[in-house]
């Protein structure tokens, strides 16, 4: 983009120009009025989204760091808007969605909410906006011109050992008249999680904190709104997983309910589609029949529950990880071995 002064320039050479010619030919001056009235006006105008831009960039800036200078205790959460005729509507929904239900997966922790005045266009701007503000999660609406609405998010995890969780993007039902509370409820869980990755390892948590949520999801997946089918998956994967937990945690309600949820998740799962869920779904079931066995002992159900873990294990020992990890548990128990059998050994300058 050129400059003020280069610009400046440029329009005098052209001035000077027109003038030259003008004077040669008297029959141009009524032209040449008009060039110079066009290029005064793109100057005007040229100017005048220079300042705006610039008043924008800067409003933006001082809002960022009003926002990390605060004092605030707990998570910051951020609405941007996307780019797309539909994505001031998604946005405005995905703040109601925070305010609204974000309470019921944070454990009181406390949390607020900020629109921020950006546009974002890619995860990157999301992430590097998070940096600048100091803030925890960003949610945006986004649309891809072809009529796609999406509900976006990106967060940091300042302080804590796990990475940064990558940028998702959530596919919105097309009518906003599906854009229902159930669905809200639904896409602050997926935000929570976001900015909460634990949530998906209910044994983190203690019974009386776990169950709020997974009643919340229970409902969720009761009402059956349209939502995107990695939400749907994740929400059922975690209800059992919780659900499961809170029948180990004693709660005999639970562990009628724990054990249909897992057969009902087992039967949704394509293996082929999704090995990893289908693995996740055997360990759940395996797990539930083995506990309901321990409270009333039924033998045909313990060797289902053998052969689910069975085909779980089976499942993932071809996996490259599982057999990195039983090679080095291979070597360490050679290596045990030895130095068990060589009872004296003296260290000198870095050999045994």
């Amino acid at each position: 983009m050129l400059t003020a002064t280069e610009l400046t320039n440029r329009l005098q050479g052209l001035w000077t120009a027109a003038e030259a010619r003008i004077l040669a030919h008297p029959e141009l001056a009524g032209l040449g009025a008009a060039i110079a009235a066009a290029a005064a006006l793109a100057v005007v105008v040229w100017l005048a989204r220079s300042i705006v831009s610039t008043g924008i960039v800067a409003r933006r800036a001082a809002k960022a760091a009003a926002i990390r200078r605060s004092d605030d205790i707990g998570a910051r959460i951020l609405i941007a808007r996307g780019v797309g005729r539909r994505s001031a509507r998604a946005s405005d929904f995905l703040g109601h969605s925070a305010r609204t239900h974000l309470a019921d997966f944070m454990f009181g922790g406390p949390f607020s909410v900020i629109n921020f005045p950006a546009t974002l266009k890619s995860d990157a701007q999301a992430e590097a906006l998070l940096e600048r503000a100091g803030a925890d999660l960003v949610l945006w609406g986004d649309s891809d011109g072809r009529g796609g609405v999406f509900a976006r998010m990106a967060s940091r995890q300042p302080g804590l050992r796990e990475d940064n969780p990558p940028p998702r993007a959530l596919k919105m039902p097309k009518s906003r008249l599906k854009w229902t509370e159930v669905f809200s409820r639904a896409t602050a869980y997926a935000a929570a999680r976001q900015m909460r990755p634990a949530l998906g390892r209910p044994q983190n948590f203690r019974s009386e904190r776990l169950e709020p949520v997974v009643q919340a999801l229970e409902a969720i997946l009761e009402d059956g709104p349209e939502m995107d089918a990695a939400l749907e998956a994740e929400i059922v994967d975690d209800f059992a997983a919780g659900a499961l937990q809170m029948a180990f945690a004693g709660e005999e309600i639970w562990l009628g309910r724990s054990l249909d949820v897992a057969r009902r998740t087992l039967n949704g799962v394509d293996r082929g589609a999704a090995p990893e869920r289908w693995v996740a779904a055997k360990i759940n079931l395996g797990r539930a029949l083995k506990l309901r066995c321990e409270r009333r002992f039924d033998p045909v159900m313990l060797q289902e529950a053998v052969a689910h873990l069975t085909d779980a294990l089976e499942a993932l020992r071809a996996e490259p990880k599982f057999k990195r990890a039983e090679a080095a548990a291979q070597a360490i128990t050679e290596a045990q071995r030895m130095l068990g059998a060589r009872r004296r050994f003296s260290i000198s300058s870095g050999g045994i």
